[in-house]
């Protein structure tokens, strides 16, 4: 997925154009579950990974500088910097105990590095490629959905995210459908490339 920097930086809710690629004759799920982690995650929600790889160790501050400079725009709403669950992005989701059996904690390893970054959930399409979305991820898609739809006029309000997201909800610990086997099958896909431009810089050759 390359991802370009917005043509307007007024916006948060993950403006920028972005264009998934994907590789042909790969079976139906293993397609669909590519789908929903780059165009899906990266290119229309700015999610950033959530897999680590242990030989990359602690993040670099540069890159965590370069990660910074676009939270503004409303990109990589699923990772953050700092473990404190008090100053974390999805704070709201460890305090309600409507997420008790979501799987929404603290897990050190995001944006490929093993350390210095924290994710979400253990488990995501975001870190695995398979799967589904955590509550934080799904809350981005639905706030970027309502901005697109009804403008800067449109409020977010928490609760009516919770509403919403009512239907994918865990309500007990035996509703999980993950396995060993299964995660030793799933593969990270290859990590989004930050352009670094905006679509229209990039096409005029700037």
């Amino acid at each position: 997925c390359y991802m370009y920097d917005p043509v307007s930086t007024d916006h948060d809710y993950g403006c920028g154009t972005s264009v998934a690629y994907f590789t042909v004759g790969m079976n139906d799920e293993d397609l669909a579950q590519l789908v929903r982690h780059e165009a899906g995650g990266h290119g229309f929600a700015k999610l950033a990974d959530e897999y680590a790889y242990m030989d990359y160790g602690a993040i670099p501050q540069s890159e965590i500088g370069l990660y910074r400079q676009r939270e503004p725009y409303g990109w990589w709403k699923n990772v953050d910097f700092t473990g404190d669950p008090n100053l974390i992005k999805w704070t709201r989701f460890l305090a309600d105990t409507r997420y008790q059996y979501d799987g929404v904690g603290v897990f050190e390893g995001a944006c490929t590095y093993w350390t210095g970054a924290w994710r979400p959930s253990d488990v995501s399409i975001m870190r695995y490629n398979t799967g589904g979305f955590n509550a934080p991820s799904r809350e981005a898609i639905w706030y970027r959905l309502n901005k697109l739809a009804y403008g800067d006029e449109w409020t977010y309000d928490y609760e009516e995210f919770v509403a919403y997201d009512t239907v994918n909800r865990k309500t007990s610990v035996s509703t999980g459908t993950w396995s060993p086997s299964r995660q030793a099958a799933a593969k990270p896909a290859t990590p989004p490339v930050v352009v670094g431009k905006t679509w229209r810089e990039a096409m005029a050759g700037k």
